[in-house]
């Protein structure tokens, strides 16, 4: 049972609260401000929130009728019949209560702008499948992953270092951005035909598959062409351009993509999961061409 809790949370999500969390520190590194027991605190705090949304996102799924046995490949907990629903939310409360425990002493250090930030986090996990209008359904679910888990939890990773609100960290932030929010709409191009069964409308389903395709190319080509430009305009140094390596390996999946768009939609299947790794490798790059320019 332990073993079925533990995938529950889907620690292999973690990744995505990691890397926003890691870049907003280093670039309060950068700036002269570093301490790892308050970079602790927020990764933990992130990863909290991360795991609290994958919980409520399980159950509010379940209860809408939008999770099957067919769809539900990495979340089969509930339609399987091996954890109870109401153990299930009651978990995601917990664990979002968790996270509001070490936000609030992140309060204490550095004032109202973390609480704020905190409960910005922690309403969009909840609301995300649950609540009177989960935006999910409203095919909102991209649009504010970009925000949610890129901008905000870098410029909170950033004021939790520094106590300054710094609007250049929320550019800084673009590169990644496009990619957590390229993970959801792979996640919903997966899932398009289980989605419209189930009368919700995800943003995939409201653009239909030409105009879905575009867009999953448009946020990967846009994470290069915004890292470039911070790159050119001397917010990035030259060093932050790294990921620019991955660009063959980015081109690949997209060529795949297309291919299974075109033909079978086997690869689809693979599509969210290769999408975070994606974004896993692009931000560790990313992150390390700034500690090199730090270092050097």
């Amino acid at each position: 049972m332990i073993k079925e809790w533990f995938l529950a949370l889907r620690p292999w999500s973690f990744t995505a609260a990691l890397i926003p969390i890691s870049l907003g520190t280093v670039m309060a590194l950068y700036h002269g401000d570093f301490n790892l027991f308050l970079y602790l605190l927020a990764l933990i705090g992130g990863i909290l929130i991360q795991a609290g949304t994958n919980l409520t996102n399980t159950y509010g799924d379940y209860i809408s009728g939008v999770d099957s046995s067919d769809s539900a490949r990495t979340c089969y907990q509930l339609v399987d019949n091996i954890l109870k629903p109401n153990d299930m939310k009651i978990a995601g409360i917990i664990t979002f209560l968790l996270a509001a425990l070490i936000g609030l002493y992140l309060v204490y250090l550095r004032g109202y702008v973390i609480l704020i930030i905190g409960l910005i986090g922690i309403a969009g996990g909840y609301t995300y499948t649950l609540g009177p209008s989960p935006y999910k359904y409203k095919g909102l679910g991209s649009i504010f992953v970009f925000i949610l888990m890129g901008p905000l939890m870098v410029i909170g990773a950033y004021y939790v270092q520094t106590g300054v609100f710094n609007w250049i960290i929320a550019w800084i932030s673009l590169p990644i951005s496009f990619l957590v929010s390229g993970i959801l709409h792979a996640n919903d191009l997966r899932d398009i035909n289980y989605d419209n069964k189930a009368g919700i409308k995800t943003l995939a389903l409201i653009l239909g598959w030409d105009k879905s395709f575009f867009l999953y190319h448009l946020l990967n080509i846009s994470a290069f062409l915004s890292l470039i430009i911070l790159v050119g305009v001397r917010v990035l140094p030259i060093t932050a351009i790294i990921p620019l390596l991955l660009l063959p390996k980015a081109l690949s999946i997209l060529k795949n993509t297309q291919s299974s768009f075109n033909g079978s939609k086997e690869y689809l299947i693979m599509l969210e999961a290769k999408a975070a790794q994606f974004h896993l490798q692009f931000g560790v790059m990313f992150i390390g061409g700034l500690l090199l320019d730090f270092i050097i």
